[in-house]
């Protein structure tokens, strides 16, 4: 109604206010604007400048295109853009300054309970409490390193007692500020949150704040990095799935004779098994079973213990350079991606996505607190990591890009990062 009432203000007709109020608000459903954010997410108006601004500018794009075909003047087309424009951002402004106020007031502040040790949670209750209009209000607040009994009941670990208060004390926001070494807790407090209608925070080092400034928020200088709600119920975003599904499915038709020729290929020279089956974590923890074609010896497991001295990686990753392993054909197909070709019918099959993290041959246990936000989203075939850099990127750095990317996710970046994928496997560097 708002775009509508602008483009009607500039002077333009219900033919052109109509259609682009509805086209715009395609795009941005398509683009998961109309996601749930937490508050700490939600802060001023700059976040909110950078989610509409390209659904505007594609919006608008396609609009002075089909009126430029119709041969109507695009003039008015135009006007309306930027009237709309205008009135949204104003409307943001408004909108902002008047949550301001009524927060400052105690009015719709979320409930929230602060976990940590030490100066670090000190700091972020008082902060919480200096800056209402952050929306959270601490109302609760326990250590990692205090007595876990609890009103008579004996709670074993932090997670148990985090899941307790939140059921009892109705907390909307939590809010992990860690002290030292407490990677241990912190996953548990993660764990425990399946179920819980609840958004988690982390309080991150400085160091981190400038490797990824884009993923962090603050309250009165304090970066938080928001973690959204870890429940295993939460919804997916809207279109990926269609989107997935469809586009599998014509990529593994237009693909079939180079799968064929691979399978061939592996069957003549190398003997053996044609695909390789691994177990891999996917979303919510659940393991699954992908699929490639067989790029190394058989029983190249087995030489795995062997060749730990030579790891080239860091972290949870095992990677190898010219791993000895690997078969000629099999350095041919990995080289470029083919081997990964057979993963289009897991993406089928609903347990991977075209775009996401990479799935690890790992445990769901062997992952830490932070790490395990990358299996609140389906795992992909490819991602940042092969537009920034695939194999050369140490494992700190592949999370980093995981979480950014679950932090920005949608369509239309699912669709940027496809288009950038074969250019980055042509240029792609390392005798992996």
């Amino acid at each position: 109604m708002l775009a509508i009432a602008c483009g009607v203000a500039v002077g333009a007709r219900l033919r052109l206010a109509g259609p682009f109020a509805a086209g715009l608000i395609f795009a941005l459903y398509i683009a998961g604007r109309y996601a749930d954010r937490g508050s700490l997410e939600t802060q001023g108006v700059a976040w909110y400048v950078g989610q509409v601004a390209m659904p505007l500018a594609i919006a608008t794009l396609i609009g002075v295109a089909v009126e430029a075909w119709m041969h109507h003047p695009v003039t008015h087309f135009l006007q309306t853009s930027v009237a709309v424009t205008a009135g949204l951002f104003g409307a943001r402004c408004v909108t902002w300054l008047v949550i301001v106020l009524s927060r400052r007031r105690g009015l719709g502040l979320r409930r929230t309970l602060v976990v940590g040790d030490g100066p670090s949670a000190a700091l972020v209750i008082k902060k919480l409490k200096s800056y209402p209009e952050a929306g959270l209000a601490p109302v609760a607040s326990f250590g990692f390193t205090e007595d876990r009994a609890e009103g008579g009941v004996s709670l074993p670990n932090t997670g148990m007692r985090l899941a307790r208060i939140v059921r009892t004390q109705g907390i909307r926001e939590v809010v992990l500020a860690p002290e030292g070494s407490d990677g241990e807790e912190i996953l548990r407090c993660v764990k425990s949150a399946d179920g819980l209608d609840t958004n988690f925070s982390i309080l991150l080092p400085l160091s981190e704040v400038f490797l990824h400034p884009g993923l962090v928020t603050q309250v009165g200088g304090l970066p938080l990095i928001s973690l959204g709600r870890i429940a295993q119920h939460r919804a997916t975003l809207p279109g990926k799935r269609v989107f997935d599904l469809c586009l599998a499915s014509f990529l593994l038709l237009l693909a079939s004779p180079l799968l064929a020729l691979t399978a061939l290929s592996i069957k003549i020279f190398d003997k053996g098994p044609i695909l390789y089956r691994q177990r891999r974590v996917g979303r919510d923890g659940k393991i699954f079973e992908l699929i490639k074609f067989r790029s190394m010896v058989v029983g190249a497991e087995r030489l795995l213990i062997d060749l730990r001295d030579r790891n080239a990686s860091t972290g949870l990753l095992f990677k190898v350079y010219d791993d000895p392993r690997t078969t000629r054909l099999g350095r041919l197909i990995r080289r470029w991606s083919i081997d990964e070709l057979p993963q289009l019918w897991n993406v089928v099959r609903g347990e991977m996505s075209l775009v996401g993290p990479r799935p690890l041959a790992l445990e769901p246990e062997d992952f830490g607190a932070i790490e395990n936000k990358r299996h609140s989203v389906p795992p992909g075939i490819t991602g940042y990591w092969q537009i920034a850099g695939c194999n050369d990127l140490t494992y700190d750095e592949m999370i980093k890009l995981d979480l950014a990317y679950i932090q920005n996710r949608s369509l239309l970046l699912d669709v940027w990062l496809l288009l950038r994928t074969p250019a980055a496997l042509i240029h792609r560097r390392g005798p992996w």
